[in-house]
């Protein structure tokens, strides 16, 4: 399976996309914060999915996807959101990177998008 990282500033929101992408079998590093998630993703030799909160108080995802593929242009990326306006947000960089997801995601919906992002 995949190394994936996780970033969401909710922290219980994190601890379930943790668990369900651990459960599925791939190899998950969370992170809190976009800060934190760059830091990980410079630590880490190898990540192949990129999975974001839009909103969070530091980076948005949209800019922390755009700072991350400059790191790792071959990097996948998925975004979260819990919030209906961010439709009119994704002119901001990063969005062309990967598929908006809506918060709350189901446990299966969530496994299939991962399983889609990562076909080569």
């Amino acid at each position: 399976m995949a190394t994936v990282l996780i970033v969401d500033d909710d922290a219980d929101v994190l601890s379930y996309l943790t668990e369900v992408l651990s459960d599925a079998g791939h190899d998950v590093i969370s992170a809190s914060s976009g800060n934190q998630a760059l830091e990980c993703l410079d630590d880490a030799p190898r990540v192949e999915l990129l999975l974001t909160d839009i909103r969070m108080p530091d980076l948005n995802g949209f800019y922390l996807a755009h700072l991350a593929k400059i790191r790792r242009p071959s990097l996948k990326i998925l975004y979260l959101s819990g919030y209906h306006d961010v439709e009119g947000g994704r002119l901001h960089v990063g969005e062309r990177y990967g598929k908006l997801l809506k918060k709350p995601i189901m446990t299966a919906e969530l496994r299939s998008e991962v399983a889609k992002a990562l076909e080569p």
